[in-house]
């Protein structure tokens, strides 16, 4: 995946460039306020258009929050990380999101609600990640994370009803765009459990209906 110098590099630095309570948010300060709310481009805008680990956390972060309970979230998500992944499964160099999702809106109050409720555990990520195992987050076995995604990503849309299994699910999707990001093998490692987890319950309900 390509890396941008310019995107953030902690969990608690990505948070910052997406809080409407900064008086300027994102890396770039001609920025404008984010009061009156942020579209998913521009969300991508501010971490980063050509960092496909920071691009990823930025759906997967808000469908942990509480925003996941909102009706078609977790459809609208699952759809973005599933575009975003495939272009990074496929070595793209920049991003890009088909409109109907591209401006798509999260509004103020929204996104700072999202934002402080994710900050403790950004933080304490932040702590305690670094360095490890570093070849499991490069090529060519990052594309195997990137799969991963994609095939937890795609059962969204059809398992919304299922009580918290979205915002497990986007955890589990979280800690592997984050091991991406910061080249973390362990926290990738964690990262493959959660979503394997996800996993088997797709495959309990399946075998279930069967």
């Amino acid at each position: 995946m390509t890396a941008d110098p310019s995107a953030p590099r902690s969990l608690t630095s990505l948070l910052d460039a997406l809080d409407p309570d900064q008086s300027v948010t994102g890396a770039d300060p001609q920025n404008r306020d984010a009061h009156d709310g942020l579209t998913i481009q521009a969300m991508l805008d501010r971490v980063g258009a050509r960092s496909f680990g920071a691009a990823l956390l930025v759906p997967s972060l808000i469908l942990v929050s509480p925003l996941s309970i909102i009706p078609l979230m977790p459809t609208i998500g699952g759809l973005v990380i599933l575009t975003i992944a495939t272009q990074a499964f496929f070595g793209r160099k920049h991003l890009w999101l088909p409109g109907i999702l591209a401006n798509r809106r999260l509004n103020g109050h929204q996104l700072s609600r999202a934002v402080q409720y994710l900050r403790k555990p950004a933080a304490w990520l932040d702590r305690n990640s670094r360095d490890r195992l570093r070849f499991l987050s490069g090529p060519p076995l990052d594309r195997i994370a990137i799969l991963a995604v994609m095939i937890v990503a795609v059962t969204w849309p059809f398992l919304e009803i299922v009580p918290m299994f979205t915002s497990v699910s986007a955890g589990g999707v979280a800690l592997v765009a984050f091991a991406l990001m910061v080249r973390d093998g362990f926290v990738l490692i964690g990262g493959y459990s959660v979503l394997g987890l996800s996993l088997a319950v797709v495959a309990a309900l399946i075998g279930g209906l069967l």
